[in-house]
């Protein structure tokens, strides 16, 4: 009579031969489907080198901007120094050139309204203005194109244009972004 214990190493025995077994058979398929299929695995093998390729260019890309970020640090803090008015006296500048712009298209200068949003990190204020011009429409044109050539920095997000009663009047208003540095 056998012990049971006896009976447990045996059992125990046949499951770990069985999973050897499966392990072993598998082994097998892996390796004829690798050898069946060798040209699926230079494709795979090539495919990657190519996703390598890739990436390498990329981290050398990202490596090269890297380098340039304290130029364009330079270039950013110089046009801010040098193309947007300071705060203090940014609304009275504006004012003034719109006027004098308006004078140069021959139009009487408009309304004018300012609104302020609140600074950026870089201490950039975006402010939205609107203006009102009424003229001929030629003298209006030059007055849009006053602006495009003005010193100042303006961004022009909205033109309406409607007639004065009978006249060969049109009334302009325009809706604008400037910025302005604290």
């Amino acid at each position: 009579m056998t012990r049971p214990i006896d009976t447990v190493k045996r059992w125990t025995r046949y499951v770990v031969a069985g999973i050897v077994a499966a392990d072993a058979l598998l082994l097998c398929f892996l390796w004829y489907n690798a050898a069946e299929h060798p040209e699926a695995e230079m494709s795979r093998l090539e495919r990657l080198r190519e996703d390598n390729k890739k990436l390498g260019a990329d981290v050398n890309r990202a490596i090269a901007i890297r380098a340039q970020l304290p130029d364009v640090r330079k270039d950013c803090d110089n046009f801010l120094r040098d193309t947007l008015l300071v705060s203090s006296n940014g609304y009275s500048s504006i004012v003034s050139d719109l006027e004098k712009v308006a004078t140069d298209a021959g139009v009487p200068p408009g309304a004018i309204t300012f609104k302020q949003k609140p600074p950026d990190k870089q201490g950039v204020i975006e402010v939205e203005l609107t203006a009102s011009v009424e003229g001929k429409y030629s003298s209006l044109v030059k007055f849009v194109n006053g602006l495009e050539r003005s010193e100042n920095l303006y961004l022009i997000d909205g033109i309406g244009l409607s007639t004065v009663g009978d006249s060969n009047l049109a009334r302009m208003n325009l809706i604008m972004r400037t910025y302005f540095r604290s």
